[in-house]
C-alpha cells in the first residue's frame, strides 16, 4: 500500500511525520491487521523522497531466535561503508557477528559489535539524517535487540527510528527502549465506518451493498486487513450474501480465528452460536433459550477471552468472532438456536426475525406476522431492518400468493432504497417484478427499476415503456409513469417533452383524487418551469405542492415537496422561512431513517445554509451529503459538488478548490449533464475567490457555451452570474460584464428576484471603477449596502463591503477602505466564512503596506527557494521535503509573503515578485 492509498490515517502520518522531522523516533503500536506497515510504508516513502538513508529490517517469529539476523538486515546495504570507516578491533567482532568471519565468541567480542554499529550509524549521520526502520520489533532476535537498545541511549541527533510493534489490543507498547529518544508511541487505532466503506471501496475489485460494507466494518471492528478479507470472501461468494446471511469468513481469518475455538466444550460452542444468533444476548435470554445453567459455559469463554459479560449483557471481544461463530455453524444448528430464541424473546420485531430465521418453509400467518414487524421496525425510523423484514415476509409467503409476494418484495424494495441499499433495492424490485401478475403491484416495483437504472438511458427508456404498458387503463398508475416519465425526459434535458408528461400526470392526478401523486406531479412541473425561465409558474407550483404535503406522511414525494417549498423561500430571500423548513425536514428525514432522501435534502440544506449566512452549518451538510451520496455510491460526483459549495462558503479556499475540480472531472467523466453546469458554476465562483479570474471565466464560458440546458434560467437557483461578471471585469472583457448585468438584471426584474440584484449591483461596480469612475462605484456600492431591506443573502451583503474598500482604495479614499475592510472582515467572522474573511484580512495587510515594498532582492535567501519551488509548481510537502522544513513552516512562509506584497494566492505572489514587488 503506498501512502496515496492510506484511508482514515490523515492525523497520524501527520504527527508521526512531524516527529520524525524535528527529532527522535516514532513506535506504532497496535494489535494484527491494523495498519501499522501501512502506516510505517507511507512514512519510509516520504523520508526516502526527502533524500533520508533508509535501514530497513522486517524480523519475523520463525527468525527471532537467530543472532544478530535484524542487524544482519539493517545493514546488509552498509557493510562495505562499515569495513571502511571502522578500525580493525571493531570490524573483526562486527564480521564474526554477520557471519562474515570466523571466530569465537566472547563477552569483550559482545561490547565490541555495540560500539561498531554505533560507529557506523554516526558515521552516516554525518552526512544527513539516517532512519531505521523495524517492522514488528516483538520479533527482534535478542542479541540484535540488545544492540539497538544499547546504540539508542547513545545516539543524539541525526538518527531516528520508525518501529512498528504488535500488540494486543488494548495493551501498551514494551519495545520504546530500543529506539532513540525522544520516543513518540503512536497507537493505531480502528478505522471509522466512513473510512472502512472508502477502504473497500478503492481497493476491492467490484463495489459492495453499501449494507455488506457496514456489516463488514461492524464484523470487523475497524480493523482494515479484517475488513478487506471479509470484503473480498463476500466477493467470492457465488450466490451474494443477503442481509440475514452470514459473512463468508477468508481462510486467512479462520486460520487467525480458528485457534481461539479448536478446545471448546460442545455446550460452550452452543452458547456462542446462540450469542451469535442474537442481536442483544443476556444472560437470561440464553439460560432460557437454551433451557439450562450456562455458568459453567460462560466461564469457559471467558476465561479463553472470547466474551465479556457485564450487568448479564454477554459480548464478544471482538465482533468478528460473532460473524465467525454464525458462519461457521450449520444452517440446521442456526435454525434450531433461532427457534429457541424465539421462544424467549418478547420483542415483536426481534421475535418475527427469529421465527423467519427458523424455518425455510412457506406459511401464510408467519408472512403476516413478519409483515407487521416490518411495519413496526419502519414506524420506528428502521428502515433497514424493515427492508430485512418485508423481504424474509416474502420468502415465507405461500406460492399460491404472488401478488403478496411482489407487494412485500416491492415495500422491501422501497425502504431499502430509502435506506440507501440501492443494490439490495434493485435486486428485490427483479423479483417483485416477476412475482406480480397485478399492475397495481407491477407498475410500482417496474419504477423502481426504472430508478435504479437511471443513468442507463436505453434500459430507463425500455422499462418506462413497460410501465406504461402495464399501467395502461388505471389513471392513477398511468400518472405515476407520467410523472417519472417527465423525470426523464428532463434529466435527459427534452424540456418541452418533461413539460408535457408533467401536464398529463397534474391532470391524471386530478382526476383520481390522489393528494400524493397530485404533489408528486406538481413537483415534476416545477422543475420544468425553473429550468425554462417560469418564475411565476414555478413559484405557484411551488405553493401549491408545499400547501398540499403538509400533514402526509414522510413519503420520498412529501420529503421533495417540502425541500422546495424550503427552497422557494429562499429564492425569495426569507433565509429565516427557509432554515425553518429546512432544518425540520432534515431532523425528521434522519428519524425515519431515509439515508438515500437525507442525501437529497442536505443539497438544499446547504445551499440555505450557505446563503443565509450560516457557513459553519453549510460546511456540515456539505460534507455530510458528500459522505452520504459516497457511501451510498449514488451519484457521488454530485457530492462533491455540494461539498465544494460547503468549503467556498464555510471553509477553506485550498479545499474549494480540490473538490470543485474533483467535483467537474467526475461529472463529466461520469457523463452527468444536469450537474456539469452547477459544477462548472462551482469552479468559477473559487476563481473568483482565490483571485484566479482566468479560470473563472474559462469556468463560466464554459457554462454560457452550452446554451440555457446547462444551468436553471431563474437566476436565483444557482446564483453565479453576479461572479460571472465579476470575472469577465477582471478579465477586461468590460462590454460582455454589462451585457450579462443588464439581462440578468431584466430577469430578476421578470421572475421577481430581488435577492439577486445586490450581487449584480457589486459586479457592476466594479464594472464602472473599471472604466475609470470609481467615484461612481463608490456610490453605487454606499446605496445598494444602505439601502438593502431584510430579504438578501447575508454573504452578498459581506462581498459589498470587501468590493468597497477594493474600490475605495483604487480612489485613494484610505479611511473608507479600511472601514469597508474592517467591516467586511467582522461580517465574513460572524457568518462563519474563513476563506473570505482571510481575502479581507489580506485585502487590509495590502492597505496598509508601504507604498515601497519590499523587492524581491530584498528577499532571504530561504524566501527566494520557496518562490523559486513555487514557480516551479512544487507542492507544500515537496517543498518542505526539499528544504528539510515542516509543512507548516512553509505554510506560514507563504501566508507571510502574501501580506507582505499585499496578495492572496500563488499566482499573485509570482506576478508581484516578478514585477519588482510593486
Amino acid at each position: 500500500m503506498t501512502d496515496d492509498e492510506l484511508v482514515g490515517r490523515a492525523g497520524l502520518v501527520e504527527r508521526a511525520r512531524t516527529q520524525l522531522e524535528t527529532s527522535g523516533s516514532v513506535l506504532l503500536y497496535g494489535p494484527t491487521g491494523i495498519g501499522k506497515s501501512a502506516v510505517g510504508r507511507a512514512l519510509v516513502a516520504e523520508r526516502a523522497r526527502s533524500g533520508w538513508r533508509v535501514l530497513s529490517a522486517a524480523p519475523s517469529q520463525s527468525e527471532a531466535g537467530l543472532p544478530y539476523v535484524t542487524l544482519l538486515d539493517l545493514l546488509s546495504n552498509q557493510l562495505e561503508l562499515a569495513w571502511q570507516v571502522l578500525p580493525d578491533h571493531l570490524r573483526q567482532p562486527l564480521e564474526v557477528a554477520l557471519l562474515k568471519a570466523s571466530a569465537p565468541d566472547t563477552v569483550r567480542d559482545e561490547l565490541a559489535v555495540r560500539l561498531a554499529v554505533l560507529h557506523v550509524l554516526r558515521r552516516l549521520a554525518a552526512s544527513g539524517p539516517v532512519l531505521l526502520v523495524v517492522d514488528d520489533i516483538q520479533w527482534v532476535d535478542p542479541s540484535s535487540l540488545e544492540v539497538l537498545t544499547f546504540c539508542a541511549r547513545r545516539l543524539t541527533e541525526g538518527v531516528h527510528m520508525l518501529a512498528t510493534e504488535q500488540v494486543a489490543d488494548g495493551d501498551l507498547p514494551l519495545m520504546a527502549e530500543a529506539c532513540p529518544e525522544p520516543v513518540l508511541q503512536l497507537e493505531v487505532p480502528p478505522l471509522g465506518e466512513p473510512d472502512v466503506l472508502a477502504l473497500l471501496r478503492n481497493r476491492l475489485s467490484s463495489p459492495l451493498p453499501v449494507r455488506t460494507a457496514r456489516r463488514i466494518h461492524a464484523a470487523s471492528g475497524g480493523n482494515p486487513f479484517m475488513a478487506l478479507e471479509l470484503g473480498r470472501a463476500v466477493l467470492r461468494h457465488p450466490q451474494g450474501v443477503s442481509p440475514n446471511d452470514p459473512l463468508p469468513v477468508s481462510s486467512r481469518l479462520k486460520t487467525l480465528l480458528g485457534d481461539r475455538l479448536a478446545d471448546l466444550s460442545t455446550a460452550t460452542h452452543e452458547l456462542l452460536l446462540h450469542a451469535a444468533s442474537s442481536p442483544r444476548p443476556t444472560t437470561a435470554q440464553l439460560t432460557h433459550s437454551l433451557g439450562r445453567p450456562i455458568d459453567a459455559e460462560l466461564a469457559e469463554a471467558e476465561g479463553l477471552g472470547l466474551i465479556d459479560v457485564s450487568s448479564e449483557r454477554l459480548r464478544f471481544n471482538h465482533p468478528l468472532l460473532r460473524e465467525f461463530v454464525y458462519a461457521e455453524a450449520t444452517s440446521a444448528a442456526r435454525r434450531q438456536a433461532h427457534a429457541q430464541l424465539a421462544s424467549v424473546v418478547e420483542e415483536p420485531v426481534e421475535n418475527a426475525t427469529h421465527r423467519a430465521l427458523a424455518t425455510q418453509e412457506a406459511d401464510a400467518d408467519l408472512a403476516t406476522a413478519i409483515e407487521e414487524a416490518a411495519v413496526t421496525a419502519g414506524g420506528r425510523g428502521a428502515l433497514g431492518a424493515a427492508a430485512t423484514l418485508w423481504r424474509l415476509a416474502a420468502e415465507r409467503t405461500p406460492a399460491d400468493q404472488p401478488d403478496d409476494r411482489g407487494r412485500r418484495l416491492t415495500r422491501a424494495a422501497d425502504d431499502a432504497a430509502a435506506a440507501g441499499h440501492l443494490v439490495e433495492s434493485a435486486e428485490m424490485a427483479r423479483l417483485a417484478v416477476r412475482a406480480a401478475t397485478r399492475a397495481d403491484v407491477k407498475v410500482p416495483a417496474l419504477l423502481l427499476l426504472v430508478d435504479a437504472a437511471w443513468s442507463e438511458h436505453d434500459q430507463r427508456i425500455e422499462l418506462l415503456t413497460e410501465a406504461f404498458e402495464a399501467a395502461a387503463g388505471d389513471e392513477r398508475l398511468e400518472a405515476k409513469v407520467w410523472i417519472v416519465r417527465s423525470h426523464s425526459a428532463y434529466f435527459d434535458r427534452r424540456l418541452d417533452e418533461a413539460r408535457e408528461a408533467a401536464r398529463v400526470a397534474e391532470k391524471l392526478a386530478r382526476k383520481c383524487d390522489d393528494t400524493e401523486v397530485l404533489v408528486d406531479a406538481l413537483s415534476a412541473a416545477n422543475s420544468v418551469e425553473i429550468s425554462v425561465g417560469g418564475g411565476e409558474a414555478a413559484d405557484r407550483l411551488l405553493e401549491q405542492a408545499g400547501e398540499l404535503a403538509i400533514g402526509l406522511p414522510l413519503t420520498k414525494t412529501v420529503i421533495l415537496a417540502r425541500q422546495m417549498a424550503a427552497m422557494r423561500e429562499l429564492f425569495r430571500g426569507r433565509t429565516t422561512e427557509a432554515i425553518a423548513g429546512i432544518s425540520t425536514l432534515v431532523d425528521e428525514v434522519r428519524a425515519v431513517g431515509a439515508i438515500r432522501w437525507l442525501a437529497g435534502v442536505l443539497i438544499s440544506a446547504t445551499a440555505i445554509y450557505e446563503r443565509s449566512g450560516r457557513g459553519a452549518e453549510a460546511l456540515a451538510a456539505g460534507h455530510e451529503c458528500l459522505q452520504l451520496m459516497q457511501d451510498l455510491g449514488d451519484e457521488p460526483e454530485v457530492g462533491l459538488v455540494i461539498a465544494s459549495r460547503a468549503e467556498w462558503a464555510g471553509g477553506t479556499a485550498t479545499a474549494a478548490r480540490e473538490l470543485s475540480e474533483a467535483a467537474l472531472e467526475a461529472v463529466r467523466s461520469i457523463g452527468n449533464d444536469e450537474w456539469t453546469g452547477p459544477a462548472l458554476a462551482s469552479v468559477g465562483l473559487v476563481g473568483v475567490l482565490t483571485g484566479d479570474p482566468q479560470r473563472a471565466v474559462e469556468a463560466f464560458d464554459a457554462i454560457a457555451e452550452s446554451g440555457e440546458a446547462a444551468m436553471p434560467y431563474d437566476p436565483a437557483v444557482i446564483p453565479w452570474h453576479a461572479d460571472y461578471a465579476e470575472a469577465l471585469v477582471a478579465a477586461g472583457r468590460l462590454d460582455d460584464a454589462a451585457a450579462l448585468i443588464a439581462e440578468i438584471r431584466n430577469r430578476a426584474e421578470t421572475l421577481d428576484r430581488e435577492v439577486v440584484k445586490i450581487g449584480l449591483s457589486r459586479a457592476e461596480a466594479l464594472l464602472i471603477a473599471k472604466q475609470g469612475d470609481p467615484a461612481a462605484a463608490l456610490d453605487l456600492l454606499e446605496k445598494t449596502i444602505t439601502s438593502a431591506g431584510d430579504q438578501l443573502y447575508p454573504l452578498d451583503l459581506a462581498r459589498c463591503e470587501l468590493t468597497r474598500g477594493r474600490v475605495a482604495r483604487q480612489a485613494r479614499r484610505r479611511s473608507v477602505a479600511r472601514t469597508a475592510f474592517l467591516d467586511a472582515i467582522e461580517q465574513f467572522e460572524s457568518y462563519g466564512a474563513p476563506a473570505w474573511r482571510e481575502v479581507a484580512e489580506t485585502e487590509l495587510a495590502r492597505l496598509d503596506v508601504p507604498s515601497r515594498s519590499r523587492q524581491p532582492s530584498e528577499l532571504t535567501d530561504n524566501e527566494l527557494q520557496i518562490v523559486a519551488m513555487v514557480r516551479d509548481g512544487s507542492t507544500n510537502r515537496e517543498i518542505a521535503a526539499a528544504l528539510y522544513l515542516s509543512v507548516k513552516a512553509v505554510e506560514s512562509q507563504l501566508t507571510r509573503l502574501y501580506r507582505r506584497f499585499g496578495v492572496a494566492n500563488r499566482t499573485q505572489l509570482l506576478r508581484t515578485v516578478d514585477r519588482g514587488g510593486s
